[in-house]
Protein backbone atom coordinates (compact mmCIF):
# COMPACT_ATOMS: atom_id res chain seq x y z
CA UNK A 1 0.00 0.00 0.00
CA UNK A 2 1.58 3.39 -0.98
CA UNK A 3 0.35 7.12 -0.25
CA UNK A 4 -0.48 8.97 -2.87
CA UNK A 5 0.11 12.29 -0.60
CA UNK A 6 2.23 14.23 1.36
CA UNK A 7 2.34 13.07 5.36
CA UNK A 8 1.85 15.51 7.97
CA UNK A 9 4.94 14.65 9.04
CA UNK A 10 6.92 16.70 6.05
CA UNK A 11 5.09 19.71 7.68
CA UNK A 12 7.19 21.63 10.10
CA UNK A 13 4.14 23.09 11.78
CA UNK A 14 1.14 20.46 11.01
CA UNK A 15 -2.35 21.46 11.24
CA UNK A 16 -5.01 19.62 13.10
CA UNK A 17 -6.44 18.42 9.37
CA UNK A 18 -3.08 17.15 8.58
CA UNK A 19 -3.41 14.78 11.92
CA UNK A 20 -6.38 13.80 11.47
CA UNK A 21 -5.67 12.66 7.46
CA UNK A 22 -2.64 10.32 8.75
CA UNK A 23 -5.27 8.64 11.72
CA UNK A 24 -7.58 8.29 8.98
CA UNK A 25 -4.48 6.78 6.78
CA UNK A 26 -3.67 4.67 9.57
CA UNK A 27 -7.56 3.26 9.88
CA UNK A 28 -7.70 2.58 6.71
CA UNK A 29 -4.89 0.41 6.72
CA UNK A 30 -6.30 -1.60 9.49
CA UNK A 31 -9.75 -2.06 8.40
CA UNK A 32 -9.46 -2.02 4.44
CA UNK A 33 -6.01 -3.82 4.08
CA UNK A 34 -5.95 -5.74 7.25
CA UNK A 35 -2.56 -4.85 9.03
CA UNK A 36 -1.88 -4.11 12.55
CA UNK A 37 -1.15 -1.58 14.44
CA UNK A 38 2.85 -2.55 14.72
CA UNK A 39 2.87 -3.11 10.97
CA UNK A 40 1.83 0.66 10.40
CA UNK A 41 3.88 1.62 13.11
CA UNK A 42 6.96 -0.30 11.27
CA UNK A 43 6.37 0.61 7.87
CA UNK A 44 4.65 4.01 8.25
CA UNK A 45 5.83 5.29 10.91
CA UNK A 46 5.55 9.05 9.26
CA UNK A 47 1.73 8.69 10.14
CA UNK A 48 2.00 8.33 13.55
CA UNK A 49 4.99 11.01 14.23
CA UNK A 50 2.68 13.07 16.78
CA UNK A 51 0.97 12.06 19.41
CA UNK A 52 -2.30 13.28 18.76
CA UNK A 53 -2.55 11.16 15.50
CA UNK A 54 -1.16 8.18 17.68
CA UNK A 55 -4.85 8.84 20.37
CA UNK A 56 -7.14 9.44 17.57
CA UNK A 57 -6.05 6.20 16.16
CA UNK A 58 -6.48 3.89 19.44
CA UNK A 59 -9.74 5.89 20.26
CA UNK A 60 -11.29 5.54 17.19
CA UNK A 61 -10.41 1.60 16.84
CA UNK A 62 -11.61 1.42 20.47
CA UNK A 63 -14.94 2.25 19.79
CA UNK A 64 -15.01 1.10 16.02
CA UNK A 65 -18.16 -1.10 15.64
CA UNK A 66 -20.20 1.78 17.40
CA UNK A 67 -18.70 4.43 15.36
CA UNK A 68 -19.51 2.66 12.66
CA UNK A 69 -22.66 1.87 13.40
CA UNK A 70 -23.45 5.66 13.83
CA UNK A 71 -22.25 6.48 10.34
CA UNK A 72 -23.53 3.83 8.39
CA UNK A 73 -26.54 5.17 9.66
CA UNK A 74 -26.28 8.79 7.80
CA UNK A 75 -24.94 7.45 4.52
CA UNK A 76 -27.13 6.74 1.96
CA UNK A 77 -25.24 4.00 0.71
CA UNK A 78 -21.91 2.59 1.35
CA UNK A 79 -18.71 4.20 0.54
CA UNK A 80 -16.61 2.37 -2.65
CA UNK A 81 -13.69 0.50 -1.51
CA UNK A 82 -11.57 3.31 -2.96
CA UNK A 83 -13.27 5.69 -0.47
CA UNK A 84 -12.26 3.72 2.51
CA UNK A 85 -10.35 6.83 3.47
CA UNK A 86 -13.09 9.03 3.87
CA UNK A 87 -15.26 6.50 5.54
CA UNK A 88 -12.12 6.41 7.66
CA UNK A 89 -11.99 10.48 8.22
CA UNK A 90 -15.16 10.08 9.57
CA UNK A 91 -14.81 7.60 12.05
CA UNK A 92 -12.25 9.96 13.21
CA UNK A 93 -14.03 13.19 12.91
CA UNK A 94 -17.39 11.74 14.96
CA UNK A 95 -14.91 9.59 17.28
CA UNK A 96 -14.03 13.66 18.43
CA UNK A 97 -17.87 14.66 18.41
CA UNK A 98 -18.45 11.85 21.09
CA UNK A 99 -15.60 11.24 22.84
CA UNK A 100 -13.50 14.45 22.97
CA UNK A 101 -13.85 18.26 24.35
CA UNK A 102 -12.98 19.75 21.15
CA UNK A 103 -15.53 22.37 20.07
CA UNK A 104 -17.89 21.00 17.30
CA UNK A 105 -17.17 23.62 14.60
CA UNK A 106 -13.49 22.83 14.59
CA UNK A 107 -14.66 19.04 14.95
CA UNK A 108 -16.05 19.70 11.40
CA UNK A 109 -13.93 22.52 10.13
CA UNK A 110 -11.06 20.07 10.31
CA UNK A 111 -11.95 17.01 9.42
CA UNK A 112 -13.59 18.56 6.28
CA UNK A 113 -10.37 20.22 5.52
CA UNK A 114 -8.87 16.36 5.96
CA UNK A 115 -10.70 15.19 2.67
CA UNK A 116 -8.83 17.87 0.59
CA UNK A 117 -5.92 16.75 2.39
CA UNK A 118 -6.87 13.02 1.19
CA UNK A 119 -7.74 14.48 -2.40
CA UNK A 120 -11.21 13.85 -2.22
CA UNK A 121 -12.31 17.67 -2.68
CA UNK A 122 -15.90 15.95 -3.64
CA UNK A 123 -16.05 14.27 0.13
CA UNK A 124 -16.57 17.74 1.68
CA UNK A 125 -19.91 18.20 1.69
CA UNK A 126 -20.26 14.23 2.66
CA UNK A 127 -18.25 14.84 5.37
CA UNK A 128 -19.73 18.30 6.69
CA UNK A 129 -23.40 16.60 6.15
CA UNK A 130 -22.72 13.24 8.51
CA UNK A 131 -20.90 15.28 11.25
CA UNK A 132 -23.62 17.75 11.13
CA UNK A 133 -25.92 15.03 11.75
CA UNK A 134 -24.02 13.59 14.45
CA UNK A 135 -23.10 17.10 16.11
CA UNK A 136 -26.87 17.81 15.96
CA UNK A 137 -28.34 14.90 17.98
CA UNK A 138 -30.53 13.78 15.28
CA UNK A 139 -28.60 10.33 16.26
CA UNK A 140 -26.65 10.20 19.49
CA UNK A 141 -27.50 6.73 20.24
CA UNK A 142 -24.06 5.15 20.73
CA UNK A 143 -24.91 1.29 20.34
CA UNK A 144 -22.29 -0.10 22.65
CA UNK A 145 -24.84 -1.83 24.71
CA UNK A 146 -25.35 -3.97 21.83
CA UNK A 147 -21.89 -4.26 20.25
CA UNK A 148 -19.97 -3.37 23.11
CA UNK A 149 -17.32 -2.43 20.53
CA UNK A 150 -16.42 -5.77 19.89
CA UNK A 151 -17.29 -8.40 17.42
CA UNK A 152 -20.65 -10.32 18.53
CA UNK A 153 -18.50 -13.61 18.23
CA UNK A 154 -15.94 -12.18 20.73
CA UNK A 155 -18.68 -11.01 22.88
CA UNK A 156 -20.27 -14.48 23.19
CA UNK A 157 -17.38 -15.89 23.66
CA UNK A 158 -16.06 -13.66 26.48
CA UNK A 159 -19.84 -13.98 28.15
CA UNK A 160 -19.32 -18.24 27.61
CA UNK A 161 -15.97 -18.07 29.61
CA UNK A 162 -17.02 -15.34 32.11
CA UNK A 163 -20.45 -15.62 32.65
CA UNK A 164 -20.17 -13.29 35.59
CA UNK A 165 -18.10 -10.75 34.73
CA UNK A 166 -18.07 -10.39 30.91
CA UNK A 167 -19.29 -6.93 31.10
CA UNK A 168 -16.60 -5.16 33.23
CA UNK A 169 -13.99 -7.28 30.95
CA UNK A 170 -15.45 -5.85 27.09
CA UNK A 171 -15.18 -2.22 29.47
CA UNK A 172 -11.78 -2.71 30.34
CA UNK A 173 -10.79 -3.96 27.12
CA UNK A 174 -12.36 -0.58 25.66
CA UNK A 175 -10.41 1.98 28.04
CA UNK A 176 -6.68 3.09 27.87
CA UNK A 177 -4.30 0.69 29.13
CA UNK A 178 -1.63 2.06 32.26
CA UNK A 179 1.69 2.03 31.11
CA UNK A 180 4.17 -0.14 33.01
CA UNK A 181 7.86 -0.25 33.62
CA UNK A 182 10.21 -2.86 34.44
CA UNK A 183 13.42 -1.68 35.77
CA UNK A 184 16.66 -3.32 34.70
CA UNK A 185 18.35 -4.60 37.71
CA UNK A 186 21.83 -4.74 36.43
CA UNK A 187 21.38 -1.33 36.05
CA UNK A 188 19.56 0.12 39.07
CA UNK A 189 17.52 -0.87 41.83
CA UNK A 190 13.61 -0.11 41.68
CA UNK A 191 13.97 2.66 44.30
CA UNK A 192 17.47 3.93 42.62
CA UNK A 193 15.38 4.31 39.47
CA UNK A 194 12.01 5.95 41.11
CA UNK A 195 14.18 8.80 42.24
CA UNK A 196 15.50 9.71 39.41
CA UNK A 197 11.75 9.12 38.00
CA UNK A 198 11.08 11.99 40.85
CA UNK A 199 13.87 13.96 39.78
CA UNK A 200 12.60 14.30 36.15
CA UNK A 201 8.90 15.11 37.42
CA UNK A 202 7.59 11.91 36.26
CA UNK A 203 4.76 11.15 38.70
CA UNK A 204 4.86 6.69 39.52
CA UNK A 205 3.70 4.55 42.10
CA UNK A 206 5.78 1.21 42.83
CA UNK A 207 3.99 -1.75 41.65
CA UNK A 208 3.81 -5.62 42.32
CA UNK A 209 7.01 -7.38 42.51
CA UNK A 210 10.53 -5.88 42.84
CA UNK A 211 10.81 -4.15 39.48
CA UNK A 212 7.55 -2.35 38.48
CA UNK A 213 6.52 0.99 38.07
CA UNK A 214 3.38 2.33 36.89
CA UNK A 215 3.45 5.82 35.62
CA UNK A 216 0.31 8.48 36.39
CA UNK A 217 0.44 9.52 32.95
CA UNK A 218 1.60 7.52 29.59
CA UNK A 219 4.61 8.78 27.57
CA UNK A 220 7.67 8.21 24.75
CA UNK A 221 9.72 5.90 26.44
CA UNK A 222 12.14 7.58 24.45
CA UNK A 223 11.67 10.49 27.34
CA UNK A 224 12.59 8.37 30.07
CA UNK A 225 15.70 9.03 32.15
CA UNK A 226 18.51 6.66 31.04
CA UNK A 227 16.04 5.07 28.68
CA UNK A 228 19.03 4.67 25.64
CA UNK A 229 21.64 2.86 28.10
CA UNK A 230 18.77 -0.23 28.59
CA UNK A 231 17.92 1.62 32.38
CA UNK A 232 13.95 0.54 32.29
CA UNK A 233 11.97 -1.51 29.53
CA UNK A 234 8.04 -0.88 29.57
CA UNK A 235 6.47 -4.19 30.07
CA UNK A 236 2.86 -4.98 31.34
CA UNK A 237 2.99 -5.85 35.22
CA UNK A 238 0.84 -9.43 33.56
CA UNK A 239 4.00 -10.15 31.34
CA UNK A 240 6.62 -9.52 34.32
CA UNK A 241 5.07 -12.43 36.14
CA UNK A 242 6.39 -14.98 33.47
CA UNK A 243 9.87 -14.45 33.88
CA UNK A 244 8.89 -14.17 37.93
CA UNK A 245 7.24 -17.25 37.74
CA UNK A 246 10.20 -19.30 36.24
CA UNK A 247 12.75 -17.64 38.01
CA UNK A 248 11.15 -18.89 41.31
CA UNK A 249 11.16 -22.37 40.46
CA UNK A 250 15.08 -22.20 39.28
CA UNK A 251 15.50 -20.73 42.39
CA UNK A 252 13.81 -23.02 44.65
CA UNK A 253 14.84 -26.12 43.30
CA UNK A 254 18.53 -25.61 42.58
CA UNK A 255 21.83 -24.17 44.14
CA UNK A 256 22.77 -20.56 43.42
CA UNK A 257 25.49 -21.54 41.16
CA UNK A 258 24.16 -25.16 39.58
CA UNK A 259 24.54 -25.12 35.74
CA UNK A 260 21.21 -25.36 33.85
CA UNK A 261 19.82 -25.25 30.80
CA UNK A 262 17.02 -22.75 29.78
CA UNK A 263 14.68 -22.74 26.72
CA UNK A 264 12.77 -19.38 25.74
CA UNK A 265 10.88 -20.90 22.73
CA UNK A 266 9.21 -18.14 21.42
CA UNK A 267 11.69 -15.45 22.96
CA UNK A 268 10.38 -12.43 20.15
CA UNK A 269 10.08 -9.87 21.14
CA UNK A 270 12.31 -10.39 24.16
CA UNK A 271 11.20 -8.81 26.70
CA UNK A 272 10.40 -12.21 28.61
CA UNK A 273 13.38 -13.75 28.17
CA UNK A 274 15.40 -9.99 29.10
CA UNK A 275 13.51 -9.87 32.34
CA UNK A 276 14.70 -13.44 33.16
CA UNK A 277 18.50 -12.83 32.29
CA UNK A 278 17.81 -9.75 34.30
CA UNK A 279 16.87 -11.70 37.31
CA UNK A 280 19.48 -14.83 37.03
CA UNK A 281 22.48 -12.04 36.72
CA UNK A 282 21.28 -9.95 39.37
CA UNK A 283 21.16 -13.07 41.57
CA UNK A 284 24.57 -14.39 40.48
CA UNK A 285 26.90 -11.27 39.53
CA UNK A 286 27.26 -8.02 41.01
CA UNK A 287 25.54 -4.99 38.82
CA UNK A 288 28.77 -3.93 37.99
CA UNK A 289 28.60 -6.55 35.15
CA UNK A 290 24.89 -6.67 33.70
CA UNK A 291 24.16 -9.55 31.44
CA UNK A 292 26.20 -12.26 32.77
CA UNK A 293 24.34 -15.91 33.62
CA UNK A 294 25.42 -18.98 35.38
CA UNK A 295 23.35 -20.76 32.90
CA UNK A 296 23.17 -21.86 29.24
CA UNK A 297 19.82 -19.61 27.61
CA UNK A 298 19.17 -20.82 24.52
CA UNK A 299 15.92 -18.74 22.83
CA UNK A 300 14.64 -19.33 19.47
CA UNK A 301 11.93 -17.88 17.31
CA UNK A 302 10.11 -18.78 14.12
CA UNK A 303 10.05 -14.98 12.53
CA UNK A 304 13.43 -13.76 11.16
CA UNK A 305 12.14 -10.44 11.10
CA UNK A 306 11.02 -10.62 14.96
CA UNK A 307 14.50 -11.75 15.82
CA UNK A 308 15.73 -8.65 14.22
CA UNK A 309 14.17 -6.29 15.93
CA UNK A 310 14.46 -8.96 19.35
CA UNK A 311 18.50 -8.38 19.01
CA UNK A 312 18.05 -5.04 19.09
CA UNK A 313 15.81 -4.50 22.30
CA UNK A 314 18.38 -7.10 24.57
CA UNK A 315 21.45 -4.79 23.27
CA UNK A 316 19.55 -2.22 24.09
CA UNK A 317 19.41 -3.42 28.19
CA UNK A 318 22.93 -4.86 28.03
CA UNK A 319 21.96 -8.28 27.25
CA UNK A 320 24.11 -10.26 24.25
CA UNK A 321 22.29 -13.88 23.85
CA UNK A 322 21.30 -14.54 20.98
CA UNK A 323 18.35 -15.62 19.24
CA UNK A 324 18.30 -18.48 17.10
CA UNK A 325 15.99 -19.14 14.02
CA UNK A 326 13.54 -22.14 15.10
CA UNK A 327 9.87 -23.35 15.38
CA UNK A 328 9.19 -24.99 18.09
CA UNK A 329 6.80 -27.05 16.93
CA UNK A 330 9.46 -29.01 15.46
CA UNK A 331 13.29 -30.10 16.37
CA UNK A 332 15.60 -29.35 13.58
CA UNK A 333 16.91 -26.94 15.88
CA UNK A 334 17.66 -28.78 18.48
CA UNK A 335 21.20 -30.01 19.33
CA UNK A 336 19.66 -33.24 21.99
CA UNK A 337 20.48 -31.70 24.92
CA UNK A 338 17.75 -31.93 27.56
CA UNK A 339 16.30 -28.55 29.36
CA UNK A 340 15.77 -27.90 32.96
CA UNK A 341 13.62 -25.40 32.27
CA UNK A 342 11.40 -24.21 29.50
CA UNK A 343 9.42 -20.92 28.78
CA UNK A 344 7.17 -20.78 26.17
CA UNK A 345 5.04 -18.07 25.75
CA UNK A 346 2.76 -19.50 23.00
CA UNK A 347 1.40 -17.84 19.81
CA UNK A 348 -2.47 -16.93 20.46
CA UNK A 349 -5.18 -14.64 20.20
CA UNK A 350 -3.95 -11.84 22.08
CA UNK A 351 -7.33 -11.09 23.51
CA UNK A 352 -6.14 -10.00 26.94
CA UNK A 353 -3.64 -7.38 25.24
CA UNK A 354 -7.01 -5.59 23.49
CA UNK A 355 -6.45 -2.28 25.65
CA UNK A 356 -3.32 -2.10 23.86
CA UNK A 357 -3.98 -3.79 20.34
CA UNK A 358 -7.31 -2.49 19.67
CA UNK A 359 -7.11 -3.56 15.91
CA UNK A 360 -7.01 -7.21 16.80
CA UNK A 361 -11.21 -6.46 17.30
CA UNK A 362 -11.12 -5.54 13.71
CA UNK A 363 -8.62 -8.39 12.21
CA UNK A 364 -9.21 -11.35 14.67
CA UNK A 365 -11.40 -14.21 13.11
CA UNK A 366 -13.29 -16.94 15.09
CA UNK A 367 -11.79 -19.34 13.09
CA UNK A 368 -8.50 -18.45 14.50
CA UNK A 369 -8.69 -18.98 18.13
CA UNK A 370 -9.27 -23.07 17.24
CA UNK A 371 -6.88 -22.72 15.13
CA UNK A 372 -4.19 -21.21 17.54
CA UNK A 373 -5.01 -23.58 19.84
CA UNK A 374 -4.01 -26.56 17.68
CA UNK A 375 -0.60 -25.03 17.40
CA UNK A 376 -0.49 -24.65 21.20
CA UNK A 377 -1.04 -28.35 21.53
CA UNK A 378 1.45 -28.93 19.28
CA UNK A 379 3.93 -26.85 20.37
CA UNK A 380 2.88 -28.20 23.43
CA UNK A 381 4.02 -31.24 22.92
CA UNK A 382 7.03 -30.96 20.66
CA UNK A 383 8.35 -29.21 23.27
CA UNK A 384 8.47 -31.45 26.35
CA UNK A 385 10.29 -34.04 24.45
CA UNK A 386 13.48 -31.46 25.00
CA UNK A 387 12.53 -30.79 28.92
CA UNK A 388 14.73 -33.14 31.18
CA UNK A 389 12.69 -35.26 33.75
CA UNK A 390 12.03 -32.98 36.78
CA UNK A 391 12.40 -30.41 34.48
CA UNK A 392 9.64 -27.44 34.30
CA UNK A 393 7.62 -25.62 31.64
CA UNK A 394 5.83 -22.81 31.76
CA UNK A 395 3.11 -22.12 29.76
CA UNK A 396 1.88 -18.91 29.02
CA UNK A 397 -0.89 -17.05 27.00
CA UNK A 398 -1.76 -13.46 26.45
CA UNK A 399 -5.06 -14.88 25.76
CA UNK A 400 -8.98 -14.62 27.94
CA UNK A 401 -10.01 -17.66 26.27
CA UNK A 402 -10.10 -20.87 27.80
CA UNK A 403 -9.65 -22.88 24.61
CA UNK A 404 -6.19 -21.33 24.21
CA UNK A 405 -5.38 -21.91 28.22
CA UNK A 406 -7.53 -24.71 30.41
CA UNK A 407 -8.34 -26.67 27.44
CA UNK A 408 -5.25 -26.73 25.95
CA UNK A 409 -3.48 -27.95 29.00
CA UNK A 410 -6.19 -30.45 30.04
CA UNK A 411 -5.97 -32.25 26.61
CA UNK A 412 -2.17 -32.65 27.13
CA UNK A 413 -2.41 -33.90 30.75
CA UNK A 414 -4.79 -36.78 29.26
CA UNK A 415 -1.85 -38.13 27.73
CA UNK A 416 -0.41 -40.91 29.36
CA UNK A 417 2.95 -40.65 28.03
CA UNK A 418 3.63 -36.91 29.27
CA UNK A 419 4.14 -37.86 33.32
CA UNK A 420 3.57 -34.18 33.82
CA UNK A 421 2.11 -32.76 37.08
CA UNK A 422 0.76 -29.36 37.48
CA UNK A 423 2.40 -27.01 40.16
CA UNK A 424 0.52 -24.20 42.14
CA UNK A 425 0.26 -20.69 40.95
CA UNK A 426 0.26 -17.73 43.46
CA UNK A 427 0.13 -13.77 42.07
CA UNK A 428 -0.77 -11.01 43.57
CA UNK A 429 -4.34 -10.46 41.09
CA UNK A 430 -6.16 -12.83 38.92
CA UNK A 431 -7.01 -16.00 40.37
CA UNK A 432 -6.53 -20.13 40.03
CA UNK A 433 -8.64 -21.83 37.26
CA UNK A 434 -8.18 -25.73 37.14
CA UNK A 435 -4.67 -25.71 36.02
CA UNK A 436 -3.41 -23.07 36.17
CA UNK A 437 -3.73 -18.89 36.99
CA UNK A 438 -5.99 -16.65 34.84
CA UNK A 439 -5.45 -12.51 35.06
CA UNK A 440 -7.70 -10.26 33.73
CA UNK A 441 -7.91 -6.89 32.54
CA UNK A 442 -9.96 -5.68 34.92
CA UNK A 443 -7.28 -6.65 37.44
CA UNK A 444 -5.03 -3.95 39.05
CA UNK A 445 -2.67 -2.55 36.13
CA UNK A 446 -2.56 -5.89 34.55
CA UNK A 447 -3.74 -7.10 30.75
CA UNK A 448 -5.12 -10.83 30.20
CA UNK A 449 -2.47 -13.12 30.93
CA UNK A 450 -2.53 -17.33 31.48
CA UNK A 451 0.03 -19.10 33.27
CA UNK A 452 0.36 -22.98 33.61
CA UNK A 453 3.69 -24.68 35.49
CA UNK A 454 3.81 -28.25 34.24
CA UNK A 455 6.99 -29.84 36.39
CA UNK A 456 7.95 -33.45 34.00
CA UNK A 457 7.82 -36.45 36.31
Amino acid sequence: MSSLYPSAASATSPTSAQLWADAARCIEAVHKHNRTIDWVEANRSDWLTHAETRALLYGSLRHYFSLRELVDGFLDKPLRNKDQDVYSLLLVGTYQLLYTDKPVHAVINETVEAAKLLRKQWAKGLVNAVLRRVASGQSTRILTNQTFDHPPWLVSALQSNYPASWREIVEANNSQAPMVLRVNLCKYSREQYMHKLTESGIGHTAGAGGQSIILDAAMPSSQLPDWSNGAVAVQDLGAQYAAQLLHNEIAHTNTPHAALRVLDACAAPGGKLAHLLELLANEQRPLTQPGVQPTECIAIDVNRERIAASHAILERLGHNLQLRQGDACEQAWWDRRPFDYILMDAPCSGTGTIRRHPDIKLLLREDAVFEHSRTQEKMLNNLWRTLAPGGTLLYCTCSLLQAENDQVISRFLKSKNNHAKVLNINLPSGKATEHGWQLLPTDPNTDGFYYALLRKQ
